[in-house]
C-alpha cells in the first residue's frame, strides 16, 4: 500500500500585540503602511511553541522537532522544554533545528518523515532600524497525515549566500544588500517551482504562498508565479515571522482553501524550497486552534517605548529591589509535573485537588502513598478569578503587573500572574486559562511557568 504523505493537523499562534509606529520622535498622525507581531515580554521561541502545539494528540512513538532562528539557549534542547510542557512520553524524540532555512525543513520533516514539527521565532532589529516593522513573532505546528492538505510534490535547492546572518553572542540579524541575493534566491525558487510542477504534472496551481527574507525576492516571485498577493497583505500584518513565516502562510492558506484546491508553498532563503498541496476533505477539523484572521483580529496596539522595555533595548530603571532567584536544576526536576505541565494531585478520599500537589490532602488531610496519589492535569481547564492583587515592585519591564487567585473548573486554586491583560481589566470572576510563559532570567536560567490569561466561556 502507498503511503500518502501530507499535513494531518495544523495550528497557527500569533501573540496579543502588535506594533505599527516606530517612531522615536513619539508617535505620529500617519496610518501604518505595515505593521508586526510582538511577543510580550515574557514570551519567546519556547513559549510560542507550547501554544501552537498545545492541541495537537501526539503518538508515544513520535518525534517533536522545533524550528527556530532565536532559541533561547545555544547549547540546551529548546524543543525539550517544549516536549516536558506538554506532557509528552519520554519516548518521544526532542531535536531543534537552527538556521535560516529551518522552516522550509521542518515542513519536509512532516511530509518525509511523519515527525511533528513547530517553527517560532522571536525578531529584534536595532531600534529604528528600516525594517524593524517588517519583522515579526510567530509559531506554526503541523503534524503528519492527509485530513488538511496531501503533498503533490516537493523540491528543494541549496544556494551559499552571504544575506542575512548572526554571530553568536550576536543579538540582531546583519543584513546584506537584498539587491545582490535576491537575483540568486529568485533563480533557485524558479528552479524548484519548475521541478515540482513537473513532477506533479500540474501546470497551474489555485493559490500561491511565498515567503523570503529578502523582500525584494519575495515580491519577484509573487509576480512572476502570479500569486494572488493574500500572503503579501498577511505579512504586512506580522512581518517576516523568521522560521514561522512559511509554515504561518501555509496555515492562513489552509484556513481559506476548499478541499480539492491547490496551494504552491515556495521559500527561498539560502536556496529554495517548494511544496505543492492538495487541500483535503477533512482540512476544517485539522485547523487545531483559532484562525489566523481571527488572532489578527482580536490582537493589540503596543506603544514604540514599551516595545523597547519589554526586548531590553532601552535602560530603564526598576524598583529598588533584588532580582528574583534563579531556579535550579533539582527541584525542577523532582516537580516538573508542576512547574512544566500544571498537574495537581486530587485526593482518593474527599476528591479534592491540591496545588502543588502533595501526598497530603489540602481540605481533608488525608495521606496517599506515593503511589496512591492521582495526578490531576489542570492545564487545559478554565480558571475564575476571586482575588486581584496588582504589583507596583515587579521586577519585570511594566510598571505593574497582576496577580491573580484563581480557582479551577474541576478543582483546584492557582495563583498565577495575569498575562495579555491590563490590570484594570481583571476582575473577581473573569474566566481565565493557563498559558506557558518566560517569569524571568536570573543568572543565565529561564524560568518558565504558568500565567492566567484571558478566556472566553467556550474555550
Amino acid at each position: 500500500m502507498t503511503q500518502t504523505h501530507g499535513i494531518g493537523a495544523y495550528a497557527a499562534y500569533l501573540p496579543a500585540h502588535f506594533l505599527g509606529d516606530n517612531s522615536l520622535d513619539g508617535a505620529s498622525d500617519r496610518v501604518p503602511v505595515r505593521v508586526r507581531s510582538v511577543a510580550a515580554f515574557d514570551e519567546d521561541v519556547v513559549t510560542m511553541a507550547v501554544e501552537a502545539l498545545r492541541r495537537f494528540p501526539l503518538d508515544a512513538d513520535g518525534h517533536l522537532v522545533l524550528a527556530t532562528t532565536s532559541a533561547p539557549y545555544e547549547v540546551k534542547t529548546a524543543a525539550g522544554i517544549v516536549h516536558e510542557a506538554l506532557g509528552l512520553p519520554a519516548a518521544v524524540g526532542a531535536t531543534d533545528l537552527h538556521g535560516s532555512r529551518a522552516g522550509a525543513s521542518a515542513l519536509a520533516f512532516v511530509v518525509d518523515h511523519g515527525m511533528v514539527v513547530v517553527a517560532a521565532d522571536v525578531r529584534t532589529s536595532r531600534s529604528g532600524a528600516p525594517d524593524e516593522l517588517a519583522q515579526g513573532d510567530a509559531a506554526a505546528a503541523f503534524s503528519p497525515g492527509a485530513d488538511a492538505a496531501v503533498l503533490l510534490a516537493r523540491a528543494g535547492r541549496s544556494v551559499e549566500l552571504l544575506d542575512r546572518w548572526r554571530l553568536p553572542g550576536e543579538r540582531h540579524d546583519r543584513v546584506w544588500d537584498e539587491r545582490f541575493t535576491a537575483d540568486a534566491l529568485v533563480a533557485a525558487a524558479q528552479e524548484v517551482v519548475g521541478e515540482t510542477l513537473r513532477t506533479a504534472g500540474r501546470e497551474s496551481v489555485d493559490r500561491v504562498v511565498v515567503s523570503s527574507p529578502n523582500p525584494r525576492a519575495a515580491v519577484a516571485l509573487r509576480r512572476a508565479l502570479g500569486g494572488g498577493g493574500e500572503d503579501a497583505a498577511l505579512e504586512r500584518q506580522t512581518g517576516f515571522t523568521g522560521a514561522a513565516h512559511p509554515g504561518l502562510l501555509l496555515a492562513a492558506a489552509l484556513d481559506d482553501a476548499a478541499p480539492g484546491d491547490t496551494i504552491l508553498l515556495v521559500s527561498a532563503a539560502e536556496g529554495a524550497d517548494a511544496f505543492l498541496f492538495e487541500v483535503g476533505a477533512g482540512v476544517r477539523a485539522a485547523r487545531l486552534g483559532p484562525a489566523v484572521s481571527a488572532q489578527l483580529a482580536e490582537r493589540r496596539a503596543l506603544s514604540y517605548g514599551r516595545y523597547l522595555r519589554w526586548r531590553g533595548l532601552i535602560d530603564v530603571q526598576g524598583p529598588a529591589r533584588p532580582a528574583s532567584a534563579a531556579p535550579a536544576s533539582p527541584p525542577m526536576l523532582r516537580r516538573s509535573g508542576w512547574k512544566h505541565r500544571l498537574e495537581g494531585s486530587r485526593c482518593e478520599s474527599c476528591g479534592a485537588v491540591t496545588t502543588p500537589p502533595a501526598r497530603g490532602c489540602a481540605a481533608c488531610g488525608h495521606l496517599a502513598t506515593a503511589d496512591g496519589m492521582v495526578v490531576e492535569p489542570l492545564r487545559d481547564r478554565v480558571a475564575r478569578v476571586v482575588s486581584v492583587t496588582r504589583d507596583h515592585l515587579t521586577t519585570m519591564p511594566e510598571s505593574e503587573v497582576t496577580v491573580v487567585v484563581a480557582d479551577v473548573d474541576g478543582g483546584g486554586r492557582l495563583i498565577a500572574y495575569a498575562a495579555d491583560v491590563d490590570p484594570d481589566e481583571v476582575e473577581v470572576g473573569s474566566p481565565m486559562v493557563s498559558t506557558f510563559r518566560r517569569l524571568w532570567t536570573t543568572d543565565g536560567i529561564h524560568n518558565y511557568f504558568w500565567k492566567l490569561r484571558p478566556s472566553s466561556e467556550d474555550r
